[in-house]
């Protein structure tokens, strides 16, 4: 868990700090680093006036900052003019907040502090990158392989930027009000407490949504590719698992640095000369180094042996090295979509499920095929016992 440790003898000041913060960010009051148990990612929050008044701040941000094992340092002050403002920031501070701020003030500082903090320090959440050409196809894969971590389980966020609308919220049966462009307008204070309110989530697997649209049926206005990239690089300190569905994005230079910090990356495409074509022409568009082409795979979707246009054929048209096929029951597929009950939470889900399980490394035995082994090695037991 992130955590404040406030340089100070000023209880008031702790006090006001805590009560901004809420309840899930603890504040620690501290005279010197050396006292403190710095475990995990943290913010340093250095009060102005402890400083004695014979010593520089310079000097002092100097020693604070060798304390704190690579933690940003915030100096709380009342001197607000811009010479000392300018020379906390050149010795090493990362913000400077008002000793008198208000609350609102205070949590909007320490929070955006907190989340570079956390993006850098913190534990991040594996992120997958869904790629395709086939908007539905791939926003129907990235929901299910969600659902999947989801219910390992583990926390699990989906991004889908399915245009005009997300395909996701649909199969999902969720109403979402709460889009990238709320959360990037809310990055200053974005944290799991305001994400847990605002994000849709599914009820019996735990998913979080978050879409481009925000339910609007439309592309969000003032929203940059930095702003995305920002924003993933925040959400991954917030939970265990990410899913993206690139859906509608078309720009070379944000898929390419999504693609960057992905841990997989998917590429989707059906047994088809022409989606072949376009998915080719994808590839080229983002320019993956190699080290993100290394960990880039490509998904058979709707795969079907009879088909001569095989996955090993599609990779290395495409320049993949690893390949899956994912076996696709239209039909069924079709009546999940309609019904918002999608086929990951069936109780069998078929061939497609255990592919999307066996896709990311959770392919287990399913219930049926332990009930049935158990049932198997009864009958075996009272037989031996029968014969002894």
């Amino acid at each position: 868990m992130a955590r404040i440790y406030l340089l100070s003898v000023d209880r008031t000041l702790c006090k006001r700090i805590a009560e901004a913060m809420g309840d899930h960010i603890p504040v620690e009051m501290v005279q010197s680093l050396a006292d403190a148990e710095l475990v995990g990612p943290g913010v340093i929050v250095l009060d102005h006036a402890s400083i004695p008044a014979d010593r520089m701040l310079s000097s002092v941000l100097g020693e604070v900052a060798q304390a704190a094992q690579g933690r940003a340092i915030v100096v709380a002050t009342e001197d607000w003019y811009a010479g000392p403002v300018l020379q906390a920031i050149r010795s090493g501070a990362s913000d400077v907040l008002p000793r008198g701020a208000s609350a609102g003030e205070i949590a909007s500082v320490l929070t955006r502090v907190l989340n570079s903090a956390l993006a850098t320090q913190g534990r991040l959440a594996r992120l997958t990158l869904v790629l395709g050409t086939d908007e539905e196809a791939t926003a129907l894969l990235a929901t299910d392989i969600a659902l999947a971590h989801a219910m390992a389980p583990a926390s699990t966020l989906l991004i889908d930027c399915t245009l005009p609308s997300s395909t996701a919220e649909a199969y999902l049966d969720l109403k979402v009000d709460y889009g990238i462009a709320s959360a990037v307008a809310d990055l200053d204070r974005l944290d799991a407490s305001l994400l847990a309110d605002a994000l849709a989530r599914h009820e019996s697997s735990g998913l979080a949504l978050l879409t481009l649209d925000g339910g609007t049926g439309g592309e969000p206005v003032g929203v940059g590719p930095t702003d995305i990239v920002g924003l993933v690089q925040i959400l991954r300190a917030s939970c265990a698992h990410i899913v993206l569905c690139a859906g509608s994005l078309r720009n070379g230079g944000l898929l390419r640095e999504l693609a960057s910090q992905a841990g997989a990356i998917e590429i989707v495409c059906a047994q088809s000369i022409r989606e072949l074509d376009a998915c080719r022409r994808l590839l080229d568009r983002i320019a993956l180094d190699t080290a993100s082409a290394e960990r880039l795979r490509l998904v058979v979707w709707d795969h079907d042996v009879r088909v001569l246009l095989d996955g090993r054929r599609m990779a290395d048209v495409l320049g993949i090295e690893h390949v899956i096929g994912v076996p696709v029951d239209r039909v069924r597929l079709r009546n999940a979509l309609n019904a918002g009950r999608p086929m990951m939470i069936e109780r069998d889900g078929g061939a497609y499920a255990h592919a999307v399980r066996r896709a990311i490394g959770r392919d287990g035995p399913s219930r049926g095929a332990v009930a049935s082994f158990e049932r198997v090695k009864r009958k075996i037991m009272r037989t031996v016992e029968r014969s002894a």
